[in-house]
C-alpha cells in the first residue's frame, strides 16, 4: 500500500514538474511582432516591412520556378523559404487587402505542388500571380 501511495505522489509530483516548465516564459523563438498565443495572420507588421517581405517572396517566387523544371531540391528548399518571410507581414496584408491574401496562399499552395511535381508551367503561371498580386498590392499600400 505504502508503494502505492509514493509512485502516485512521485507522479503528481512529475505531472506538476511538466506543467511548470510548459507554462516558463522561456520561448526563445517567437519574433519581436508576435506573441505565442497570436496566429501569423493575427500579427500586423508595419509598411516598410510588408514591402521588404512581399519583394523578397517575389525574388524568391521567381527563383523557384526557374529550379521547378531543372533542380528539384532547389525548388523545394526556395519554397521552404517563403513560409517565414509571409507569416512576418501576412496579418497586414489580410487585414488590407483579403484578395490579395487569398492569392497569396493559393499561389504559393501552387508552387509547392509544382515543386513536388516538377511541373514548370504551373509554377511559372504562379510566380506571375505572385509578382502581379505583390505590384498590385504596393501600389494600393506603398512601403
Amino acid at each position: 500500500m505504502r508503494l502505492v501511495r509514493s509512485g502516485a505522489v512521485a507522479g503528481a509530483v512529475l505531472a506538476l514538474a511538466l506543467v511548470g516548465a510548459g507554462c516558463s516564459d522561456s520561448n526563445k523563438s517567437t519574433n519581436a511582432t508576435s506573441s505565442p498565443s497570436q496566429a501569423p495572420e493575427e500579427v500586423k507588421a508595419p509598411s516598410a516591412q510588408v514591402t521588404a517581405g512581399l519583394t523578397q517572396i517575389q525574388d524568391i517566387t521567381g527563383q523557384m520556378a526557374q529550379a521547378v523544371g531543372s533542380d528539384k531540391a532547389k525548388a523545394q528548399d526556395l519554397n521552404e523559404q517563403i513560409e517565414p518571410v509571409w507569416e512576418q507581414i501576412e496579418g497586414t496584408v489580410k487585414t488590407n487587402d483579403s484578395k490579395a491574401y487569398i492569392t497569396f496562399e493559393d499561389s504559393f499552395a501552387a508552387l509547392g505542388k509544382a515543386a513536388d511535381s516538377g511541373d514548370t508551367a504551373k509554377a511559372q503561371a504562379a510566380a506571375t500571380t505572385v509578382a502581379d498580386t505583390v505590384t498590385a498590392y504596393l501600389a494600393k499600400y506603398p512601403g
